[in-house]
C-alpha cells in the first residue's frame, strides 16, 4: 500500500516525462539548426566586412595614384614653358661658345 501512495503523490507520470524531454529534445534541435544559421550569417558578414575594407584600402590607393599624376600633369603644364625656355637657353649658350 505504501508504494501505491507513492505512485499516486508522483507529479507526473513515466509518460508525461518522456514526453516532456522529446519536446524539449525537439527544441534544441531547433535552437541547434538556428544556431547554425546565425554562425553562417556572421561568417558571411565578416567576410563582407574584410572585402569591403580591402575594397577601400584600393579606393585610397587609386584616389592617391590619381593625386599623383594630377600633380605630375600639373607641373608639367605650369613649369613646361619655363623648361623648354631654359632649353632654349642652353641651347643658344652652346651654339655660341661652343661653335655648334
Amino acid at each position: 500500500m505504501p508504494q501505491e501512495q507513492n505512485i499516486r503523490d508522483e507529479w507526473y507520470s513515466n509518460k508525461d516525462l518522456f514526453e516532456f524531454f522529446n519536446a524539449l529534445q525537439r527544441e534544441f534541435d531547433g535552437l541547434k539548426a538556428e544556431m547554425q544559421q546565425t554562425r553562417e550569417v556572421i561568417r558571411r558578414y565578416n567576410g563582407l566586412r574584410e572585402e569591403l575594407e580591402q575594397v577601400k584600402a584600393d579606393l585610397r590607393t587609386m584616389q592617391d595614384e590619381a593625386r599623383g599624376r594630377n600633380s605630375v600633369g600639373r607641373a608639367i603644364r605650369e613649369w613646361g614653358g619655363w623648361a623648354v625656355a631654359l632649353l632654349s637657353v642652353v641651347a643658344a649658350y652652346l651654339k655660341f661658345f661652343h661653335g655648334g
